[in-house]
C-alpha cells in the first residue's frame, strides 16, 4: 500500500486507505480498446465503478487518471453530450477530490473550434466551478474565453457584462500579473461600450506601482541569472555593465549583491544567506521577490547553484592572492570543509 494523503472538496486532508495503481494500470488500456471499438458507454460505466473505489479509497492519482480517460475518451469519441454529462456528474460526488476537480477544468475547450461545441462545455465547466475557491483561476480564465467569444461576434456588452463577474482581485492564489491583465481587460470592454463610471470604479483595483515593479522585478531577475550564469569573459563583462545601470538604485538589495560579485573580496555564504536570504527567497511588501529562487525543486536548485557561484568567486579572489595554500586554509577561507573544500579544488 503506497503511503499519501490526499485534500478533499470539503478541505478535509485524508490519507489514502488503498492503492488502486495497479487495478489502473491494467484496466485503462483495455477501456481505451473498447472505446475505440464504439463500445464507450459500456466503457463509461465500467470507469465509474472503478472510480467509485479509488475515491472511497482516498487513491487521489488513480481517480484523477480515470476522470481525466472518461473525458479524454468522450473527446476523441467527439461524443459531446456525454462529454458534458459525465463532467457535471463527476463534479457531484460528494467525495470528490480537489485536485481532480481542477483538472476537469478547461478541458479541450481551446482545442474544439466548433462554436456551440464550445459554448456548451464552456457553460458546463463554468457552472460545475462556480463557487468553488479552489477552481477559482480555470473559472476566471474559461470566463474570459467566453468574453472573447462575444466580443468577437459583436456582442461587446454581453462581453463586458461577463466579464464584470470575475472580482480578480481577491484571488489570492492568481499571479499579480494575470490579474492586472484582467483588471485591464475588464477596463477595455468598459471603454468599449462607454461605461466611463464603471471604467473608473475598476480602475482603482490597480495599484499603480505595480507597472513600476513589473519593470524592477525584470531588473531583479537579470541581475540574479546573470550571477547564476557560469564565469567567464561575456559572463563578467555582462556583470560589471548591469553593475552601471543607474535603476539598480531602486532595488538596493541587488545593487548590493551584484557588488560583492565584482568586489575583489572573499564573501562567506552564511553572511550572505543572513543579509540576503530573506530579500531574494520571501522579499517584503516593499521589494516583492522574483520566482528565481521560489520553494520549488528549481527555485532550490537556483539557491544551491548560487552558493556555487559564491565559492567559484573565492577561489578566484585566492588564485589571485595565494601562490600556494594548504587544503585546511582553504577550506577556511571558504566557509567549508576540507572535503567539501577539496571537491571544488578538483574543478
Amino acid at each position: 500500500m503506497a503511503d499519501g494523503g490526499s485534500e478533499r472538496a470539503d478541505g478535509r486532508i485524508v490519507k489514502m486507505e488503498v492503492d488502486y495503481s495497479a487495478t489502473v494500470d491494467q484496466r485503462l488500456p483495455e477501456c481505451e480498446k473498447l472505446a475505440k471499438e464504439g463500445r464507450l458507454q459500456e466503457v463509461i460505466e465500467t470507469l465509474l465503478s472503478l472510480e467509485k473505489q479509488t475515491r472511497t479509497a482516498s487513491d487521489m492519482v488513480s481517480t484523477s487518471r480515470i476522470l481525466v480517460a472518461i473525458v479524454k475518451m468522450c473527446y476523441e469519441a467527439k461524443e459531446w453530450d456525454l462529454l458534458n454529462e459525465n463532467i457535471m456528474l463527476l463534479s457531484k460526488r460528494r467525495s470528490q477530490l480537489k485536485q481532480v476537480s481542477s483538472r476537469l477544468c478547461c478541458t479541450y475547450v481551446e482545442e474544439i473550434t466548433d462554436l456551440p461545441i464550445k459554448l456548451r462545455l464552456i457553460d458546463t465547466l463554468r457552472m460545475v466551478t462556480e463557487g468553488k475557491i479552489y477552481v477559482e483561476i480555470e473559472r476566471a480564465r474559461l470566463t474570459k474565453t467566453l468574453a472573447t467569444i462575444k466580443e468577437q461576434n459583436g456582442d461587446v456588452k454581453e462581453a463586458a457584462s461577463i466579464l464584470q463577474e470575475l472580482q480578480v482581485e481577491t484571488y489570492g492564489s492568481m499571479e499579480k500579473k494575470e490579474r492586472v491583465e484582467f483588471i485591464l481587460e475588464q477596463m477595455r470592454l468598459c471603454l468599449a461600450v462607454k461605461d466611463y463610471i464603471r471604467t473608473q470604479i475598476i480602475s482603482k483595483k490597480i495599484n499603480t506601482k505595480f507597472f513600476q515593479e513589473e519593470n524592477t522585478e525584470a531588473l531583479k531577475s537579470v541581475v540574479l541569472y546573470v550571477i547564476l550564469a557560469p564565469f567567464d569573459n561575456e559572463q563578467s563583462d555582462l556583470v560589471h555593465r548591469i553593475s552601471g545601470d543607474k535603476k539598480l538604485e531602486e532595488i538596493p538589495k541587488y545593487k548590493d549583491l551584484l557588488k560583492l560579485f565584482t568586489t575583489m573580496e572573499l564573501m562567506r555564504w552564511s553572511t550572505l544567506v543572513e543579509d540576503y536570504g530573506m530579500e531574494l527567497r520571501k522579499g517584503s511588501l516593499e521589494s516583492p521577490a522574483t520566482d528565481v529562487f521560489g520553494y520549488t525543486e528549481e527555485g532550490e536548485k537556483r539557491w544551491t547553484d548560487l552558493k556555487h557561484r559564491a565559492v567559484e568567486h573565492n577561489i578566484r579572489i585566492m588564485a589571485k592572492y595565494y601562490t600556494r595554500i594548504t587544503m585546511k586554509r582553504m577550506a577556511q577561507l571558504l566557509d567549508l570543509s576540507v572535503d567539501v573544500s577539496s571537491k571544488y579544488h578538483c574543478l
